[in-house]
């Protein structure tokens, strides 16, 4: 397949144990002023741990795992701590590599940072509209690194080459027939029925969203895995409130 060199096949192999073997949750608790709450929680499976571990010796990159965890919780919170208005209220790891952090923010539209010289576009915005409060939630190529602030697992080099990258142009379906190779005949299926759900709590009535469901006050929005991981297009999701 055209674009899809031996390194990338690799990460596409690990990639496909990724889907099957991560799970990612984020709660958003927001309240009109813009602050609130997010809890996450991130689990990866050993047998992954395991495949992180022997790909960063393969790199180069073993003192990015520490005793084959994923999850430093001490440098994660030190990282979360240099981002204006934010305090971490809780984190931690357990079990077979699960983090589970709670922070709380006073203007969500400043939890992400953005890289110095570069014009991403913030992957958050909550704007005022006639009235309303408008949220928005943006993604693409040049703003992804910014969701290391909610999801620290992503920081990691190793895990962070997983992601999309910039001149990369390859497919969904040649994506699709890579992981049909590294899984199998059920490969494709398991890549498409994997998601990441944001779930956002709204202090008040929710008048309209984009992308999501709506159930009272709160909008799920259940993304699907392989847009993240290719990002070929920009993602766009919202919620107006009052």
């Amino acid at each position: 397949m055209k674009n899809i060199n031996l390194f990338s096949a690799v990460i596409l192999l690990v990639a496909g144990n990724f889907l099957t073997s991560c799970s990612v949750r984020e709660n958003i608790y927001l309240n009109r002023d813009g602050s609130g709450t997010v809890s996450s929680r991130v689990e990866v499976k050993q047998i992954l741990a395991n495949y992180f571990s022997n790909l960063a010796e393969v790199t180069g990159n073993s003192k990015e795992l520490s005793d084959g965890k994923l999850f430093d919780t001490e440098e994660i919170k030190a990282e979360i701590k240099k981002q204006p208005g934010v305090e971490v209220k809780s984190i931690k790891a357990s079990g077979e590599n699960i983090l589970t952090t709670e922070l709380e923010f006073r203007d969500i539209s400043k939890v992400f940072k953005n890289e110095k010289g570069t014009a991403a576009v913030n992957v958050v915005s909550l704007k005022d509209d006639g009235g309303n409060k408008v949220f928005r939630f943006h993604l693409d190529k040049k703003n992804f690194k910014q969701l290391s602030t909610l999801i620290p697992i992503l920081s990691n080099p190793i895990i962070e080459s997983l992601g999309p990258q910039d001149g990369d142009s390859t497919t969904e379906s040649e994506y699709l027939e890579m992981m049909s190779f590294a899984l199998g005949e059920n490969g494709p299926k398991a890549v498409k029925n994997s998601m990441v759900k944001v779930i956002v709590h709204i202090k008040g009535k929710v008048i309209s969203q984009k992308g999501g469901k709506i159930s009272g006050n709160v909008v799920t929005f259940s993304i699907p895995l392989i847009k993240l991981l290719l990002l070929n297009k920009p993602l766009d999701y919202s919620v107006t409130f009052k």
